[in-house]
């Protein structure tokens, strides 16, 4: 795939989840308007986590080992081969996965009391948070299945279809808050939350048919395929859950900091990563069966350079929009949030954890290519050892900081932690395959840089003087962000322009050639 379909498929996915991250956000807002900061926002964030928690470890083993074997499959087998393979690990991980949900089921008792200590002291409230838990493990078998069907699809360069499933979650989930919400409550919320969930994997299924591929009943847990995919899946299995102890160190101390502790860090999350996951999630999805194809083929030069290209276009938007964040981050949480239960309180502490979430979102985002690089690679071992410092790292920090900051202190340690797991994985991959073309990277960056600090400072005082002149009511608020976010991006492209950043004028070039042929 050539630099220039490595862009035309990001800007399919960009529009596609820049449309479901803008149904996130409202799907947030509904939560936050109906439940506010409240044990119940409490109680559903943990629960559709601890599934997350459990099924993320999975299923980024299923996703970052099966799409390069698949690739090989589909470069050098014939078709009868593949669908056996494909179907092969559809029976066996949908073995596995009922195997957890039973398990999940039978023992969530157990696992409440184990991982939300703070939800002990009131049964009530225990007891909910035991039933909604066991609802939401019915939902791993959608999402499995929903990970293996994006996973065929994308090693197919088919992107647009999985980048759709988001939409349609979240549409079911909004038609429940307005319509249903007030009746039905935080149980009803948890079946339409399962709903959504099997409605993204059916939405996938048409799609798996086109492409040729059809269902048999065949497990052979000895294929050796299946076994090589086994063998590079419990390196990342490892690493995923090791890097999952962050979200589950957090959320543990959040129960004992006080009510709705847990819903301001999800909030806070869900707004620190809406960039990263319309940009950067676009960046890495295409570049991953990229970097597969190249290394399949022994194509080191053209890796290196897919790779610079990738971790250059995440910095080129991830930068200045983490200095936004950081400048505009109460505005901004007034206006998506603080409404109905609400209230000022939960909107600043939500500010507060935002602000030390910020720095992170840089690093997140090139984490995540570097990882797809090594996977590509089939090196799943270097992932977890460092993903294991980050962890210790994140709960040593996590300790300390919660005493002293509370809620803000659980964000600042996962930002260090995940900007320290990303300068040990540059630095592996560097050594693996003898520079990944790091002069670039940093001669782009410090570009950036410099752009987005000036930036920066010129939306500080534009905030400054729209509060002053308009207030800090909701009007106010949206006035100032949209006024900031309208002068911040003419200045930073500005500024990038001036100083001939490659990948803007590449991707302006490509922009210039789609107009020209259309006039």
């Amino acid at each position: 795939m050539s630099k220039k379909q490595i862009i035309k498929g990001s800007i399919v996915i960009v529009s596609l989840t820049l449309i479901s991250k803008f149904l996130g956000f409202l799907r947030e807002t509904l939560l936050a308007y109906k439940f506010g900061a409240s044990y119940d926002t409490d109680i559903y964030t943990f629960a559709i986590g601890l599934v997350m928690l459990i099924f993320n470890s999975i299923g980024s083993g299923i996703g970052t080992t099966f799409i390069p074997i698949l690739t090989e499959f589909i470069e050098k087998k014939d078709k009868e081969d593949r669908i056996r393979f494909v179907s092969n690990v559809i029976n066996i991980v949908g073995i596995i996965v009922i195997g957890f949900i039973l398990f999940g089921i039978v023992f969530s008792k157990f696992i409440v009391m184990l991982f939300a200590p703070g939800f002990k002291g009131d049964l009530f409230i225990f007891n909910k948070a035991v039933n909604v838990s066991r609802f939401m493990f019915i939902s791993m078998i959608f999402i499995a299945l929903q990970f293996i069907f994006t996973g065929i699809l994308q090693s197919h360069k088919e992107f647009t279809a999985p980048a759709f499933v988001g939409v349609l979650m979240n549409f079911v989930i909004i038609f429940y808050l307005i319509l249903f919400a007030d009746k039905f409550g935080i149980y009803g919320l948890t079946v339409a939350t399962i709903v959504a969930y099997f409605v993204q994997f059916v939405f996938l299924v048409p799609k798996y048919k086109r492409l040729g591929y059809m269902y048999k009943k065949y497990v052979n847990f000895k294929d050796e395929n299946i076994i090589r995919m086994v063998k590079l899946m419990i390196p990342v299995i490892i690493g995923v859950s090791v890097s999952q102890v962050n979200f589950l160190v957090d959320r543990m101390l959040a129960t004992t900091v006080g009510e709705g502790s847990i819903a301001v860090l999800n909030f806070a999350n869900k707004l620190n990563t809406f960039v990263y996951g319309i940009f950067a999630v676009a960046i890495t999805t295409v570049i991953y069966p990229t970097l597969s194809t190249y290394s399949a083929h022994e194509n080191l030069v053209a890796y290196k350079n897919a790779l610079i290209k990738g971790i250059n276009v995440i910095l080129i938007i991830m930068l200045p929009a983490t200095i936004g964040m950081m400048i505009l981050r109460q505005p901004i949480v007034d206006i998506v949030f603080k409404r109905g239960a609400f209230d000022n309180n939960a909107a600043y502490l939500t500010s507060l954890a935002l602000l030390y979430y910020s720095p992170g979102m840089i690093f997140i985002g090139v984490r995540d290519v570097i990882g797809r690089a090594f996977y590509s690679i089939k090196d799943t071992k270097t992932p977890m050892i460092n993903s294991i410092w980050g962890v210790i790292l994140n709960i040593i920090l996590n300790i300390i900081l919660v005493k002293f900051m509370g809620v803000a202190g659980l964000a600042l340690a996962t930002s260090i932690s995940v900007i320290v797991v990303t300068l040990l994985l540059i630095r592996s991959l560097n050594r693996k395959i003898e520079d990944i073309g790091t002069k670039k990277i940093i001669k782009s960056f410090n570009k950036m840089f410099f752009s987005s600090s000036f930036m920066g400072i010129v939306v500080f005082f534009l905030n400054k003087l729209m509060q002053i002149k308009f207030g800090t009511g909701f009007k106010g608020d949206v006035i100032s962000v949209f006024s900031c976010a309208f002068v911040g991006v003419l200045v930073y492209f500005g500024m990038i322009h001036i100083l001939k950043l490659e990948e803007y004028v590449f991707i302006l070039d490509l922009v210039k050639k789609k107009f020209k042929k259309a006039a």
